[in-house]
């Protein structure tokens, strides 16, 4: 039996406004998809690529792409039903696996006619001088790209050349800054890139990029936020995604995931990563449902589901003490913590506790958790010598 969602012949995925797309080497081609695996359309390339694709990612316009034991990342662009390469970056770290780009999104935030340079946007966070910015489509379908000469402030910016077309309050915007590269050389780097000049701007070791073959950007505008979060690179290590904030390189937060085998001890790797919206898809081989674990059919390629949305994923059970004497009166305290994926606490959530002592009873349920995630009630002993189960269940709306 297989239960894969869609099936792709490659190890690269994006995830476009609902759509599935894969480079394919062997077609030289940009496949399209739907969520039933159907095939939508097929944009092929206008370069033919010397080696398979092994992680893709799209900017707001253009689609990147990562190419196996070289290094190699290329710009494109579908332009007259044909994906066209606009740019080809040597970067020589050929121990990655995995990248990103870092790219920010927003809109214009008034009505600009034909010839201004100075734009009004909404939000000017993430944009930098000498970074490509993308506006567009306006209501007639129009597009075009500008280099910023100048961030004005939080809500304009001034572009080098006057723009071609008008557009409307809300018509979209958006630009990219850095590619980020996971290698695998020296035990574990991040590399800063530079695809402007093209350059590499920093070099940050450590072991926890090692080994990462799934990464994107999280591009908080299309999602859920978490409060104190921005925009994040996004990487697969293990079990978890790590969501690290690429002005400082320190972690906002961590989320944990199923990719784990029936045997409870061996992880299912994840080939590569993408964000739409609130849900996460993850590129993979094989994966567990109901306790079993499936390999997808003839080898082929699937995504499997997270969220980032919170929502209950575990409850820590504890009773102080955990020995009474059974003289029907000594009570334990009995303390649920509920946390969720990002193993951050969940306020506001109704814990309903059972015992199976036939004497013996839990005092109060259910209790609501706390700010930190926290219900408490007691059991009070019953009369016989016995081992009493005490069980915890969240709810989870």
């Amino acid at each position: 039996m297989a239960y894969e969602n869609i099936r792709l012949r490659k190890q690269n995925l994006t995830v476009v406004d609902g759509y599935y797309y894969t480079i394919d080497h062997d077609q030289d081609s940009l496949i399209v998809k739907t969520d039933d695996g159907t095939q939508a359309f097929s944009y092929p390339l206008d370069t033919v690529l010397g080696a398979q694709v092994v992680s893709l990612e799209h900017d707001g316009r253009n689609f990147w792409s990562l190419e196996d034991n070289s290094g190699d990342i290329k710009r494109w662009y579908i332009d007259n039903y044909v994906c066209k390469l606009q740019e080809s970056f040597a970067t020589g770290y050929t121990g990655s696996d995995a990248f990103t780009v870092e790219h920010y999104h927003s809109t214009f935030g008034g009505n600009e006619a034909i010839g201004q340079t100075i734009l009004s946007i909404t939000s000017t966070a993430g944009m930098n001088a000498g970074d490509t910015i993308y506006l567009g489509p306006n209501t007639n379908g129009e597009t075009e790209e500008r280099e910023i000469n100048n961030i004005i402030d939080g809500s304009s910016l001034q572009v080098t050349v006057a723009i071609d077309y008008a557009y409307q309050t809300g018509d979209p915007v958006c630009s990219y800054h850095r590619l980020w590269i996971f290698d695998d050389a020296g035990g574990g780097k991040l590399h800063e890139y530079d695809p402007y000049t093209p350059t590499t701007v920093s070099s940050t070791l450590g072991g926890e990029y090692s080994n990462v073959k799934a990464a994107t950007f999280y591009d908080m505008y299309h999602a859920t936020y978490r409060t104190g979060w921005s925009e994040a690179i996004a990487y697969v290590k293990t079990t978890n995604i790590l969501f690290k904030n690429p002005s400082t390189l320190t972690n906002f937060g961590s989320l944990a995931m199923d990719n784990v085998q029936d045997d409870l001890a061996t992880v299912i790797s994840i080939y590569d990563l993408a964000i739409d919206g609130s849900n996460i898809y993850r590129l993979q081989l094989k994966a567990t449902y109901y306790g079993t674990t499936y390999t997808f059919a003839s080898g082929f390629y699937s995504y499997q589901l997270s969220t980032t949305t919170p929502f209950i994923t575990s409850i820590s059970l504890s009773a102080e003490p955990a020995i009474l004497p059974a003289n029907g009166v000594n009570n334990s305290t009995i303390t649920a913590i509920v946390k969720d994926q990002f193993n951050q606490p969940i306020s506001l959530k109704n814990v309903y506790f059972t015992d199976d002592d036939p004497n013996g009873f839990i005092t109060a349920s259910p209790i609501a958790t706390n700010a930190g995630g926290v219900a408490v009630t007691a059991y009070k002993a019953g009369t016989t010598a016995r081992e009493v189960k005490i069980t915890a269940t969240a709810e989870q709306t």
